[in-house]
């Protein structure tokens, strides 16, 4: 049995703003408490307007920055946190003076190596604190076919 305090919990560990916000917004009605169990929470008996202004607001305060890997050459990326693909391009632009060859969001929970430990890009990103930043680059190796 996993209750609502369990989930809401998770919900801020992995930044699940949305169901969040619902989860305080319900909770703040006295519609469900942290002791229920999850299936008793009805989304429905939300306030949805009032939930999407405390999104807007970001009333929990999550972080809105996100990774973006953007292809620089053929075999070579350079990861950007920034608050959006825009951002990411453009401090991209103005570091490199040339338009990447792609864009795409990464998910935080992703696992890089970066020497000889494993991390998040959710746990990189901590050790930045003005943004949008460049994370650091990948370089694909040519693999060499084993006969």
């Amino acid at each position: 049995m996993t209750t609502i305090r369990e989930l809401y919990e998770a919900c801020i560990k992995y930044e699940e703003s949305i169901l969040a916000h619902y989860i305080l917004h319900l909770l703040h009605e006295r519609k469900v408490s942290l002791e229920d169990d999850e299936s008793s929470l009805d989304l429905d008996q939300a306030d949805h307007q009032a939930v999407a202004e405390m999104i807007e607001k970001n009333q929990l305060g999550f972080s809105q920055i996100k990774v973006f890997s953007l292809k620089i050459d053929v075999n070579t990326f350079a990861f950007i946190f920034a608050k959006s693909k825009q951002e990411a391009v453009g401090h991209y632009q103005k570091k490199f003076r040339k338009e990447p060859l792609n864009c795409y969001e990464y998910p935080l929970d992703y696992r890089i190596c970066r020497g000889n430990e494993f991390l998040s890009f959710r746990d990189l990103r901590k050790e930045f604190t003005e943004f949008p930043v460049i994370a650091g680059y990948f370089e694909k190796r040519k693999r060499k076919d084993v006969i």
